[in-house]
């Protein structure tokens, strides 16, 4: 063994002997942020090393089958996670792995990555793959994986708008759900692949039954159950419904609202975002809305979004246009989706006079909510903030230092003044498309 890694493994060992009891949050958060780094490289350094030792027919050598046998019998590593190590190894010279060595990606990251590049066609030139690889590595380094994912799939319909249609057929054969026998313990395991139509009906039973208190029988008492818990629960009362139901009347999907612009409504391209969000390809949430109407954040009727002082909350409308415009929670660090998500009052708060405006309204998750109220953070309207709202830090705390970079991405979709229709039937989108053609980037 080299003296660098033993002298790595003595600290490991001094490490792992200290008391974090009483240790600040300042410390134990500059650990964990240590720690990571610590991770990201020895993940990399690892992937040298096995490629090495492929190369070098390792476990032959050792008395091994393969490096696989070498992994799972001579470490003990399970069958995954040979594969993972191994997969590791197949991508140690790319620029990926380097800058997982550099600390500056998570394992996360380049999951998102990886996925991102084998979504390119076979046929796509070593020089668009690299280019891909680059811009994620750019972007993945200030970003949650749900932003780089985000961003991702934006790159992958810019590079090959045709994928999602080219991908119906591949996504309806992936498509499964598997139920075993009882065990003796009277349980069943499932197992889902769900398209995007599915994933978008599972968000909308979570968010609809699945939260705390909901179908929980004592209201006297604090619902104990897990998410996996009350998402069970949830989707046994769904069921139930649709069982019970008057057969003649069934048919009508969830009331989901999805997120678009006239673009992809007018070419059929693309995916829009499901407040609950999921991705979900144009044509599929055409189908999926046959039966509905439209809510369009785009046409001439005036729609009242300004309460004043008249109502503490946002009205359904508001809470529409606030969707169409932000997406999610507002915050640079939190990727909440909008169902996720409460109508904040972003300039003043409530109790101190504030007005219930769609244009002092923003996204914000609870939790993000909460962290106003308990620990001093303030927001700002900012047109000029890439989401239209800036998140100030309390004063005296790291984060006010280093406070979050603001979270990537377009600013809203549309001006949030923009005047509002409540109801347009799927029959009317021509119309509205032909009536507006200005409006291709306002959201729907």
């Amino acid at each position: 063994m080299h003296s660098e890694l033993t002298s790595v493994l003595a600290a490991l060992e001094q490490h792992l002997r200290r008391d974090w009891a009483d240790a600040p949050p300042e410390q134990l958060h500059a650990e964990l942020v240590a720690l990571e780094q610590a991770q990201r490289r020895i993940r990399a350094t690892q992937a040298r090393v096995m490629d090495a030792a492929r190369a070098q027919n390792t476990g032959r050598e050792m008395g091994f089958v393969n490096e696989r046998q070498m992994l799972t019998s001579g470490l003990g590593l399970s069958p995954s996670e040979a594969r993972s190590r191994l997969d590791d190894a197949g991508i140690a010279d790319t620029a990926r792995m380097r800058a997982s060595g550099e600390g500056k990606v998570s394992a996360g990251h380049l999951r998102v990555i990886a996925t991102a590049l084998n979504a390119l066609s076979d046929n796509t030139d070593e020089a668009t793959r690299a280019d891909l690889e680059d811009r994620l590595l750019a972007h993945a380094e200030h970003c949650t994986t749900r932003q780089l994912q985000a961003h991702a799939h934006q790159l992958l319909d810019a590079l090959d708008p045709g994928r999602t249609e080219r991908g119906a057929d591949e996504r309806a054969r992936r498509r499964s759900a598997t139920c075993s026998a009882q065990g003796l313990d009277l349980m069943a395991h499932a197992s889902l692949t769900m398209d995007p139509q599915l994933a978008a009906l599972m968000r909308e039973v979570h968010a609809r039954w699945g939260q705390p208190g909901r179908l929980w029988p004592d209201p006297e008492t604090t619902d104990s159950r897990t998410d996996g818990q009350r998402m069970h629960d949830a989707l046994v009362h769904a069921l139930q419904l649709s069982l019970s139901a008057d057969a003649a009347k069934t048919g009508a999907p969830a009331a989901i609202v999805v997120r678009m612009n006239l673009d992809q409504l007018a070419t059929l391209a693309g995916c829009g975002q499901t407040d609950g969000g999921i991705r979900v390809p144009v044509p599929e949430a055409l189908a999926m809305a046959q039966n509905n109407h439209w809510f369009l954040a785009l046409c001439d009727q005036e729609m009242e979004l300004k309460l004043f002082r008249s109502k503490r909350t946002a009205s359904r409308y508001q809470r529409l246009a606030l969707f169409a415009a932000y997406g999610g929670c507002t915050h640079p660090d939190c990727d909440q989706d909008a169902r996720h998500s409460q109508a904040h009052h972003a300039d003043k708060p409530w109790a101190a006079g504030g007005l219930t405006n769609i244009d002092e309204l923003a996204l914000a998750s609870g939790d993000c909510h909460a962290m106003i109220q308990r620990t001093g953070w303030r927001t700002t309207p900012d047109p000029r903030a890439p989401q239209g709202v800036r998140w100030i830090p309390p004063q005296g705390t790291p984060r006010a230092t280093a406070p979050p970079p603001p979270k990537p991405g377009p600013p809203p979709l549309s001006p949030l003044t923009t005047p509002v229709l409540t109801y347009a039937l799927l029959r009317d989108l021509d119309q509205a498309i032909a009536a507006r053609p200005d409006a291709g980037k306002a959201a729907a």
